[in-house]
């Protein structure tokens, strides 16, 4: 599935919001401690794959970067005598 690269390049900064709305709402809203426990969850869920996504997306530019030679195709040898 393609993903425009503006979100593609912002996804981790969702997540990472999103994990930061769950952490003020366990701490700030007067739950009871069954919902508090469930914000705290997807808290650490989002502030998880926040971090996975950034180390993943990364490495591998890091390692796109290094081996340049992968997506260009091979220069025509010189066919004349």
């Amino acid at each position: 599935m393609w993903i425009p690269k503006p979100l593609y390049d912002h996804a981790p900064v969702f997540w990472l919001l999103l994990g930061a709305l769950f952490l003020a709402g366990g701490i700030y809203l007067g739950f009871s401690d069954g919902l508090r426990a469930t914000y705290y969850v997807f808290a650490v869920f989002c502030f998880g794959h926040a971090a996975w996504t950034f180390v993943a997306r990364r490495r591998s530019r890091r390692q796109r970067d290094l081996d340049p030679g992968e997506g260009s195709p091979e220069p025509a040898e010189n066919t004349e005598s």
